[in-house]
């Protein structure tokens, strides 16, 4: 019975974190979820440590379900901006490679496009 309001506590931590990390990726703060990570490290690694013979597991089912969602809803957020980073790589590659100023002659040429995004929308 200690060992499960143990576990409750860590598990109360661990989602407080969590909601702080949704926070953060929906803010787009890179430093502080470095941060946050290594707090999330620290009590997954104590929650590690029980063995679950010492703990009332349904007394942790609707915290645990929640703790769940958290990492679905950041793990979501996360690839969202990695697609968003990776799309805005690949049209800036492409536009970098189309535009170019100077000619294969090393003469600058007025009349190509020298930005790397279209601004013509």
């Amino acid at each position: 019975m200690p060992q499960t309001n143990k576990v409750i506590a860590l598990l109360e931590e661990l989602k407080d974190l969590l909601i702080q990390e949704r926070d953060v990726l929906i803010e787009n703060n890179g430093q502080r979820l470095i941060e946050l990570i290594q707090k999330k490290e620290t009590v997954i690694i104590e929650l590690s440590k029980f063995d679950d013979t010492d703990v009332e597991i349904e007394r942790l089912n609707v915290l645990s379900r929640e703790v769940k969602m958290l990492q679905e809803t950041n793990l979501t957020l996360t690839q969202q901006a990695m697609n968003f980073t990776e799309t805005m790589l690949e049209h800036i590659k492409k536009a970098a490679s189309q535009n170019t100023t100077y000619s294969k002659k090393g003469k600058y040429d007025s009349s190509k496009k020298s930005t790397l995004l279209d601004q013509s929308l």
